[in-house]
């Protein structure tokens, strides 16, 4: 009696405490994981560098500029020097040089087509993130309900029994109940005291999961409030086509082999021409003008223009090494992407047919728990008028519990299974 009476103490400072502690939703866990979580802001900065590299291609347009300084001495004296016709004694320079490309091969344009390849491919793995981030959440918090639930069956158990155990003492001190029913009795309450303590301990290391997911202190002081048993956000994910499967994966490998066909193109382009406008403007003069005096001297200051043009024509093959390089790996990529396809179709099919069939169970173990409820309250009466065992109370008891828990882990699965088909089914 005493151990019943501080069970249900306990329960209730538990519920206290709960009624004290902040009450969150499924909702407002997934907006405190997409505010705070940490892989969230990788995947943030790589998007926000991939948009940079194309702000800093768009400036390749544009002139560049640089200063340039040099000092070059050449003596010659007799038969020894460079000749001075040439060297003019060195050349002496600062100048500001510009060079504006006009034409590249077609370089640009391919670097630009690839680097928005890029943003989509960051933006695809910013979306996966998210995407692996809700499904986390999601999994730790149905793990939060369900551990909670089992909780609150687990305390409804030792109710039970705790009650029958009573209605036993008085028949055995009327004389109508042995000391072994008592005995038996206990023994199971004692199994469902242990029961109710490790799911109180599963509901607190679920809770520390969820809170470490969401951001924020990591600790138990919340509660969590929802719902295992809606099934209808699930239905859409199921009315597919299994065999047509796509997938953020999927439109993510596709990026990457046109990435790398793209990276084929511009090895392509290392031989085209290129032509550039050149100008400079600054100081230049010879050695030998320097030694001139000052009234003889020719002018230092002034500036050019010229055109550049770049052929390249031969490299001893290794552009077309490159080229078949890459064009292995592109093949590479495709017969991954091949490989995930399929592994992505069998798992969504695999998954389909575990929702499927957990339904049809959950609709048995719920027929099965009107009917072990019914044979226990029959049990328990027939016990109470003397028409049957002891043990026979206990065994259906257990059976009613087990069914409920049975559904109880039946709609948790089911939760979890259409988490993960959201998963794999997100583009």
């Amino acid at each position: 009696m005493k151990r019943i009476a501080l069970t249900c103490l306990l329960l209730a400072a538990c519920i206290s405490c709960v009624r004290a502690q902040t009450t969150l939703t499924l909702e407002q866990c997934l907006a405190l994981a997409r505010q705070h979580n940490l892989q969230m802001r990788v995947s943030e900065n790589a998007s926000h560098a991939a948009l940079l590299s194309r702000d800093e291609l768009k400036t390749t347009r544009l002139p560049q500029f640089q200063f340039e300084a040099s000092a070059l001495y050449a003596p010659s004296s007799g038969h020894f020097g460079y000749d001075p016709l040439v060297t003019n004694g060195g050349q002496y320079a600062g100048q500001i040089v510009g060079k504006q490309p006009l034409y590249d091969g077609g370089i640009r344009n391919l670097r630009a087509n690839q680097i928005d390849v890029d943003i989509d491919l960051r933006n695809k793995e910013s979306r996966a993130a998210e995407r692996d981030l809700i499904y986390a959440v999601r999994q730790a918090f149905y793990e939060a309900l369900r551990a909670d639930r089992e909780g609150r069956l687990e305390s409804e158990s030792v109710h039970q029994l705790g009650d029958y155990l009573e209605r036993v003492r008085q028949l055995s001190s009327a004389g109508n109940a042995s000391t072994t029913d008592i005995l038996k009795t206990e023994i199971q309450l004692s199994g469902a005291e242990i029961s109710l303590r490790k799911s109180q301990e599963e509901y607190a290391a679920a809770k520390y999961s969820l809170s470490e997911l969401v951001g924020g202190v990591i600790d138990t002081s919340f509660s969590v409030t929802g719902s295992l048993e809606d099934m209808s956000w699930s239905d859409s994910l199921t009315a597919g086509s299994p065999d047509s499967v796509e997938s953020v994966e999927l439109t993510m490998a596709a990026l990457s082999i046109q990435r790398n066909q793209l990276d084929i193109d511009l090895t392509r382009h290392e031989l085209s021409p290129t032509v550039s406008l050149v100008g400079d403007a600054g100081l230049l003069t010879s050695g030998d003008n320097l030694r001139l005096p000052y009234d003889q001297r020719a002018g230092i200051v002034g500036y050019s223009v010229g055109l550049v043009v770049e052929i390249p024509f031969f490299n001893w093959g290794a552009t077309d090494l490159r080229v078949q390089q890459r064009e292995s790996a592109v093949r590479i990529l495709e017969l991954q992407s091949g490989l995930l396809r399929r592994s992505i179709t069998t798992e969504s099919k695999k998954i389909r047919l575990s929702l499927i069939e957990s339904r049809k169970r959950l609709d048995l173990v719920r027929q099965n728990i009107k009917a072990a409820e019914e044979n226990f309250f029959l049990t328990k009466s027939k016990y109470l008028a003397g028409g049957t065992l002891s043990l026979e109370v206990l065994s259906a008891q257990q059976l009613l519990t087990d069914s409920k828990l049975m559904e109880l882990q039946t709609e948790a699965d089911i939760q979890n299974l259409s988490a993960k088909l959201e998963q794999i089914l997100t583009r």
